[in-house]
Parts: structure tokens; C-alpha cells; sequence
């Protein structure tokens, strides 16, 4: 496999996918974890943990996507403009 060719490119691309994808299943993880005793008991306390479950889902989602821009600029890009001349 050489530098710059399609299956280097994807395979960074693939890479690059899976860190994100980690990164939103730790935070759905936590999440759900933090939502369970608000379904279980009802009380402010337990209310609040299901607010702070729903901020971090909607946070780890953001931060994600933030990273995989990232990296895509990072990395795959300037293969891209190194290897097309």
C-alpha cells in the first residue's frame, strides 16, 4: 500500500470513524448509566442525574464530531493536496 493511495486514504478515514464512534459510545454509555435512577424512583436528586446524563450525550456527541472534523483536517487533507500534484 503507498502513501496517498485510495486504500491508505480510506483506511485513515476508517480509523478516524472509529475513534468518533468510541468517543459517542462512552458518552451514550455514561448517559444511560446516569438516566437509570431517574426511571426508577422519581425525586429531584435523581431528576437532576438524568439532566446532567442528557448534557453529557449531547456534549460527547458534539465533541465527537469536533474531533473526527479535526482529524480529517489534520490528516487526510494534506494528503490530499500532497499527493494530487
Amino acid at each position: 500500500m503507498e502513501l496517498g493511495s485510495k486504500e491508505h486514504k480510506k483506511l485513515l478515514q476508517r480509523g478516524i470513524f472509529k475513534v468518533a464512534q468510541k468517543t459517542m459510545l462512552v458518552s451514550v454509555g455514561i448517559a444511560i448509566f446516569l438516566n437509570i435512577p431517574a426511571q426508577v424512583r422519581e425525586n429531584t436528586f435523581f431528576q437532576g442525574l438524568s439532566y446532567a446524563g442528557q448534557a453529557i450525550f449531547v456534549i460527547g456527541i458534539v465533541y465527537a464530531l469536533v474531533i473526527a472534523f479535526n482529524k480529517y483536517r489534520q490528516i487526510i487533507l494534506p494528503f490530499e493536496q500532497q499527493h494530487s500534484k
